[in-house]
């Protein structure tokens, strides 16, 4: 039973010398003999007895104090007529009330921890990961720009790849080399796919004569703005085809003078 409020002056008439099981649950003390347990409503009442004997639900007199919060499995809230206090509920052995206490403990701790997985992840977990849904097919080289809105680059791309057939007009964008590879190891890649572009950003194949160099801009012609190959960057590109093996593989292709920024190709897109 959790904290509820009640006067700071109770009265003897409202608590009979007696020891309350838990609200809303039925049997008591072990016996044979079962009794249902009326539910009170709200904080402003508390359970009693009638002249009778009989277990009722009294109202609280005005002006409150915090009830003891008892343990959930093994204490009960009783009186001796002036004060409320928590009891052993029935008579188990000290090894079954601790085994009662470390349950209650147990289910906090259970609460505590899936609200923290709930903030990290929301209620239905991490979103999922993209996935591939066609290509823009209209050929671009490194330098891609939407001339619907005017976005360039990764921007860019992705509202170009929010026009491609199959992909979402609202979330779709250029998929990475970790997209490729979340769809081929998840079956959703179709039977196919020509070489396209995709971000990579590696920091591979740096050298002196790029300008800047090492900076992560090389194996993506600079975040997709850069069209020629006077800074010798380049791009990364993917194709799901058959290797020597006879199996479907991804190819990815990268480096210098392997894919050019000047080179046109279509875009992978995932949503």
């Amino acid at each position: 039973m959790r904290n509820q409020p009640t006067s700071s002056r109770l009265k003897a008439w409202m608590f009979a010398p007696l020891l309350v099981v838990a609200c809303g649950q039925e049997g008591a003390g072990g016996t044979p003999e079962f009794v249902t347990i009326p539910l009170c409503a709200g904080p402003d009442q508390v359970l009693s007895t009638n002249p009778s004997g009989q277990l009722i639900c009294k109202p609280l007199p005005p002006g409150a104090a915090a009830l003891p919060d008892c343990k959930k499995y093994s204490q009960s809230l009783t009186s001796d007529g002036s004060k409320v206090f928590c009891t052993n509920r029935n008579n188990e052995a000290q090894g079954t009330r601790d085994a009662l206490d470390n349950l209650e403990q147990s289910e906090i701790l259970i609460k505590e921890y899936q609200t923290k997985i709930n903030s990290l992840g929301g209620p239905s977990g991490p979103a999922p990961r993209a996935v591939y849904c066609g290509q823009y097919t209209t050929v671009t080289n490194g330098a891609i720009t939407d001339p619907a809105s005017g976005a360039t680059g990764i921007a860019g791309a992705a509202a170009l790849c929010r026009k491609a057939q199959g992909c979402n007009a609202a979330t779709a964008k250029m998929c990475t080399v970790y997209d490729m590879y979340y769809s081929a190891a998840t079956g959703k890649l179709p039977a196919t796919v020509s070489q396209s572009w995709v971000w990579m950003s590696a920091w591979q194949h740096n050298s002196t004569s790029q300008n800047p160099a090492n900076n992560g801009l090389a194996d993506n012609c600079s975040g997709f703005t850069y069209p020629t190959g006077d800074k010798f960057w380049y791009g990364t590109t993917v194709e799901w085809k058959s290797a020597l093996t006879g199996q479907k593989a991804l190819h990815f292709a990268s480096g210098p003078n392997v894919v050019k920024c000047s080179d046109t190709k279509p875009i992978a897109c995932c949503k």
